[in-house]
């Protein structure tokens, strides 16, 4: 019994350490998305494809942020 309220202890520490380590990611990868969706619906284009380009794009910047913010 005690082996597994350690393994829930332990995954529940380390699912709360991707929630506040990823913040910046998640955030970058909403937003990005969200614009390039916007984007792709101005211009015409494939919406889903923008969306996915803009969520690649966005989570990059939210994880450098992270890293280099962390780092201060």
């Amino acid at each position: 019994m005690k082996s597994r309220q350690m393994r829930a202890w332990y995954l529940g520490i380390s699912l709360l350490s991707f929630v506040v380590g990823g913040c910046g990611t998640l955030t970058g990868a909403t937003v990005g998305g969200a614009a390039g969706a916007g984007i792709g619906a101005a211009t015409h284009s494939n919406v889903g494809k923008s969306a996915a380009i803009g969520a690649g794009v966005g989570g990059t910047a939210g994880a450098l942020y992270d890293v280099v913010g962390g780092s201060r």
